[in-house]
């Protein structure tokens, strides 16, 4: 049975339950209804991108950028990835005992996402107690992973024997990366409440581990499942509800997205001698921001058949990795249009006549913060600051592209892609829709890159991604003219099996498209 067909009535209301397996081997998937706990429980990374944004935006370096990235990770794979894979493969009951662990996990989800602090006070370890405090909930996060794998592995499961080898096997990977999170809590809580740590000198060392942790597990992953993993996975493995996947990471997505989108709606006063630039600068970030939104879910495919986890176990994990990376570029190139609009703002005012800039620095209480909003001022001189948002803005614009090439390549697989690029008549390669569609990606990435560490001017920078976007758009559009997908290679029990897509499936369709049509009255 699914677990949507399970009778739970006779058993509401007990203190504690065991999970329910959500699905067997050969059942028909069926996505499960909307569950207002995941939405809610997206909330909280709302405020997530807003204090990471504002990471960045009071720290443009490589320090800033190592924070950033490190805060997202372990964000990201302590608490969101741990709890959908989780819920992919197992349900909850209705008892009372899960939920109070699941408000324990949005308490400790809360105080990680509260103690993401710029890096003047999340590297000054002795004096703020802002890492400590980060580590210690991503530790609690890991608890939380732990104790709801072990309770299938080592107490009961309404399901299979498959599920208690597979929560097992989650252990192990958790178990690893935890180790990480408890040696930066340990190392971060010594540092502020003994005396070994110096106040007023930074310590990186908390962070790095963490960062460390966070790269090293997809490794860990794939040891678990793949080097040491059984070949017979069906007898050891919980299959995933890989449509329930694709919701979720959609939604994720758009959360992503959304950042963007309050980075630019949210902004400061508009100066007075900079109107016609910002607000070409703010239409453009609009735009593009909608283009990435259908570039990105153009390129997924909308069918459990056709995603990365339905193909192989490896080009899950890839998937799992690179979602992880675009998700990050999504709020890069969002804080990055924030600080394009900033530059035309009373922030940082120039006025034609005299040519220099206003450095007052004073926080006037009109302007909204949100979104990583100017709250404190920069060292850095005019030329030098819009250096390095244009850097970043190409390289986040960049990652994005590349991001999407790679999670193009784990749904389709190499063998797959090396077959579109051959003729269907005469079987040979196309060489000439090779260069028009391939090399010609990665130009683009090379271009804008490249260029944006030379070109500086914040309107132009947006020009330059709103062009950037387009090619992109038109060069997949000729890609998918030129080499149309028919096939699809899965990986089942060890062997390749070719799957034909089909011209009903959808997946040549634009996203957020609705056909017309009615539903009879007794249907409603």
């Amino acid at each position: 049975k699914n677990m949507t067909s399970l009778d739970s009535k006779s058993k509401k209301g007990k203190f504690w339950l065991p999970p329910i397996q959500r699905q067997r081997w050969g059942d028909d998937q069926v996505l499960p209804h909307v569950n207002w706990g995941d939405l809610f429980f997206d909330l909280f990374y709302v405020a997530a991108a807003y204090n990471l944004a504002y990471v960045l935006k009071t720290d443009k370096s490589g320090i800033g950028f190592f924070y950033f990235l490190s805060c997202f990770g372990n964000v990201f794979s302590t608490f969101w990835h741990s709890k959908t894979f989780y819920d992919a493969k197992f349900g909850l009951p209705e008892d009372v005992l899960h939920p109070l662990c699941e408000v324990l996990q949005l308490c400790g989800l809360a105080s990680a996402v509260l103690h993401i602090r710029p890096v003047e006070y999340m590297s000054l370890v002795a004096d703020n107690p802002e890492t400590f405090l980060f580590c210690l909930a991503n530790l609690f996060g890991s608890f939380h992973s732990i104790i709801f794998n072990a309770e299938i592995k080592y107490i009961w499961v309404d399901g299979d024997d498959s599920a208690k080898h597979a929560s097992g096997n989650d252990l192990k990977h958790y178990l690893f990366t935890g180790l990480f999170t408890l040696a930066a809590t340990i190392y971060s809580g010594l540092l502020y409440y003994t005396d070994i740590g110096t106040e007023g000198q930074m310590y990186h060392g908390p962070m790095i581990i963490m960062l460390a942790g966070w790269f090293t597990k997809p490794f860990a992953v794939y040891l678990v499942h793949i080097t040491f993993g059984y070949t017979d996975f069906k007898r050891y493995s919980v299959p995933m509800n890989v449509d329930f996947l694709i919701h979720r990471y959609g939604e994720w997505t758009m959360l992503m997205l959304g950042e963007s989108v309050l980075s630019l709606l949210i902004v400061n006063d508009i100066s007075d001698y900079s109107e016609r630039e910002f607000y070409t600068t703010f239409y453009l970030g609009i735009v593009s921001v909608t283009l990435l939104q259908f570039l990105y879910f153009k390129s997924q495919p909308h069918s459990a058949d056709y995603h990365a986890m339905r193909r192989s176990r490896l080009a899950g994990i890839v998937y799992g990795v690179v979602i992880q990376y675009y998700s990050a570029a999504l709020i890069v190139v969002g804080v990055s249009y924030k600080m394009l609009l900033i530059e035309y703002s009373k922030d940082h005012e120039v006025k034609p006549s005299d040519g220099y800039e206003n450095t007052s620095g004073a926080a006037d209480d009109s302007h909204r913060w949100l979104a990583g909003s100017s709250s404190s001022s920069d060292d850095l001189s005019t030329s030098e600051r819009q250096k390095r948002i244009a850097l970043m803005f190409g390289c986040g614009l960049g990652t994005l592209f590349i991001c999407l090439d790679l999670l193009l390549l784990a749904h389709n697989g190499f063998a797959s892609t090396r077959q579109r690029c051959r003729s269907e008549k005469t079987g040979k390669f196309n060489i000439l829709g090779f260069f028009l569609v391939v090399v010609s990606r990665y130009l683009i990435v090379a271009f804008i890159v490249v260029i944006c560490l030379h070109y500086t001017d914040p309107m132009g920078v947006a020009w330059l991604g709103f062009a950037a976007i387009v090619m992109q758009i038109i060069v997949r559009i000729t890609g998918n003219i030129l080499f149309p997908r028919t096939i699809s290679i899965h990986e089942n029990d060890g062997e390749k099996v070719v799957v034909v897509m089909k011209e009903d499936s959808g997946e040549h369709e634009w996203p957020n498209v609705s056909h017309p049509g009615t539903v009879p009255h007794d249907e409603l």
